[in-house]
């Protein structure tokens, strides 16, 4: 009779010999269903209802005189529907679209809700919420305006002889200039100067001057960036110094 010792080693050898033929024998068969089986799962994932929380794209449209200077927010929505469409929105994200007007102001607050967010058509899912409900956009507006120009300029007459007149007229050309640049900052220029110089003058004459841009805020352009100093001066005149003629009356 066999030892039970025998039987155990036996009953071992057999389970290995079972275990290993599990592994190595009809492979193909065994990869095919275990490809199916994935298939079948994936399929049924796919269509299973899910919610998953996406970015979304801020699409806003201003005018060309807006310079947006905040950073644009991240949106992101919670999207309900099943999973093979709610992969889709990774490629093609929902959208919220804004327009802002001209006559809006500087600082645009935008309030969203679900009902904002564009899905794409061949999605189909529901949006349930978005973040953050309100958001604030910054812009710089550019603006234009003229404004005059104030001058600094002392005018010194020279090579007059004494006694002679040294009136004078003088003017600048043009008496305006166009400051283009953030409206914020263009309504705060009352003027624009010339630099403040001395200019000696014989006769009359122009004279070009340059504008006192340095004193302007970053991003405040002029146009022109100088002016024409026009002096006009009147003929030399000496003042008269003989008196009237004293007629002598006779005696009769």
């Amino acid at each position: 009779m066999p030892s039970p010792d025998g039987e155990r080693s036996a009953a071992t050898a057999s389970l290995q010999r079972r275990l290993i033929a599990a592994l190595t024998e009809r492979l193909g068969y065994k990869a095919a269903a275990l490809f199916f089986a994935v298939v079948l799962w994936l399929v049924v994932s796919a269509e299973e209802p899910s919610e998953e929380v996406v970015p979304v794209k801020l699409e806003a449209s201003f005018d060309t005189a807006r310079v947006l200077t905040s950073t644009r927010p991240e949106l992101r929505a919670l999207v309900a529907g099943r999973a093979r469409d709610l992969i889709k929105l990774y490629e093609k994200p929902p959208v919220v679209r804004r327009a802002v007007t001209d006559d809006a102001p500087d600082s645009v607050a935008v309030d969203l809700k679900p009902a904002d967010v564009y899905i794409p058509p061949d999605v189909d899912a529901v949006v349930r919420d978005i973040q953050p409900r309100t958001l604030v956009l910054v812009f710089d507006v550019t603006s234009t305006r003229r404004v005059p120009v104030a001058n600094k300029v002392h005018v010194a007459v020279a090579d007059r002889p004494r006694g002679m007149t040294t009136a004078r007229l003088t003017r600048m050309v043009p008496d305006s200039v166009t400051i283009t640049g953030p409206r914020r900052l263009v309504n705060t220029v009352p003027f624009v100067a010339t630099v403040d110089q001395t200019v000696t003058v014989h006769d009359t004459g122009d004279f070009i001057i340059p504008l006192d841009v340095k004193r302007l805020a970053a991003g405040v352009r002029v146009q022109p960036t100088e002016v024409r100093l026009v002096v006009q001066m009147p003929p030399v005149t000496r003042r008269s110094t003989v008196s009237a003629p004293v007629t002598a009356l006779r005696s009769k």
